[in-house]
């Protein structure tokens, strides 16, 4: 999203018998980015805190950046035109209760955080504060973008989704010409979140489009060709040359999700990552952070993977635990429109992202 991260999908279905269910495959798509989300924010604080081994954050970084964001706005595209089928009024409904409110919500925590209790890598002025809505200054920033995709698709799908992978990939080459990153991202995205819709229609006409061995394939591909395009081209986050590695690298984590729908456990916590993407999206630095801080300052551990293992644990499961009590005592509103709080959505409605 964000997630992670899709608007509307239909009732999902059990793992053990989703072979050749669409559903259970994109959960976890979108579970996978929602790990790779929680471990690179966890990676990222490690290392500003002096805990990563050397050189580990700078391999693995390249080949996350090129495919964490377009994945989650892939996976968010494959659901839009299920939405459109439903009208304006409840289209643009459903996007702002299950995408406005909670990214209002959790981006004025993290902002009044950082005000309050600034660090060397995390702080923010109280205009900054004020200006949170426009300029998140967090991962939140995610949603933000992702509604605005939702508004001009709408648009521009009434033309056609040739017209609409067009626009996109036009806004997306132009990505060099942005100054800031927080800019270049915007365009980028979009031509992936525009990939998804057109991917949708491919799976509705004919299927899943490739098979294990090409599955293979872009496997490899995706993990060399981020490292072989930044050694060549230096930091390309979001510059055209990243597209085939960021196309490569979707196409790569769809082939591995097809593959665990067969593997037990791991298909479970795959689904489950995927169908709570909201929850973990908007919540897991704050309980991965607390975490990290707790085993250091209290329990004085200095040790790499054991920190990162359960910093990971709780990034993932805490906040789905925190959705579920607090749907348990009507209290949701942190991660739903307040409503729920008076009258609950069909399930399937309630945990779509």
């Amino acid at each position: 999203m964000v997630s992670t991260l899709a608007a509307d999908r239909p009732a999902p279905a059990q793992p053990k018998a989703a072979s050749g269910n669409r559903t259970a495959w994109i959960d976890m798509s979108r579970g996978m980015a929602e790990v790779s989300v929680v471990t690179f924010h966890i990676l990222q604080a490690m290392t500003n805190a002096g805990l990563t081994p050397k050189g580990l954050f700078d391999f693995w970084t390249p080949v996350g950046d090129m495919i964490r964001m377009p994945l989650m706005m892939f996976v968010a595209g494959l659901f839009v035109e299920h939405s459109l089928r439903k009208g304006p009024v409840a289209y643009f409904k459903g996007k702002t209760e299950r995408i406005i409110w909670p990214y209002l919500v959790w981006a004025h925590v993290y902002s009044i955080y950082w005000y309050v209790k600034p660090s060397s890598f995390d702080h923010r002025t109280l205009n900054e504060v004020l200006l949170t809505t426009v300029a998140p200054g967090s991962h939140l920033w995610f949603l933000e973008s992702l509604f605005v995709y939702y508004i001009v698709v709408y648009f521009l799908l009434k033309r056609g989704i040739w017209l609409t992978l067009g626009v996109a990939l036009a806004v997306a080459l132009t990505t060099p010409l942005l100054g800031m990153e927080e800019l270049k991202r915007i365009p980028y995205l979009f031509l992936f979140f525009a990939m998804g819709i057109g991917f949708n229609r491919i799976l509705k006409a004919r299927g899943f489009p490739f098979g294990p061995w090409i599955g293979a394939a872009l496997v490899a591909l995706a993990i060399a060709l981020p490292v072989l395009i930044t050694d060549a081209f230096g930091y390309s986050k979001y510059y055209p040359i990243a597209i085939p590695a960021s196309i490569i690298g979707v196409g790569a984590c769809l082939a591995i999700s097809r593959a665990l729908v067969h593997i037990p456990v791991v298909n479970r916590l795959m689904v489950l990552f995927g169908t709570f993407s909201l929850e973990i999206y908007c919540a897991h630095v704050v309980f991965s952070s607390l975490t990290r801080q707790i085993l250091v300052g209290v329990f004085h551990w200095h040790a790499f993977w054991p920190i990162f293992l359960v910093c990971t644990t709780a990034g993932l499961f805490m906040p789905i635990a925190l959705a579920l009590a607090l749907r348990r005592f009507g209290l949701d509103l942190v991660f739903e429109w307040p409503k729920h709080l008076f009258q609950r959505e069909p399930a399937v409605e309630a945990q779509n992202f």
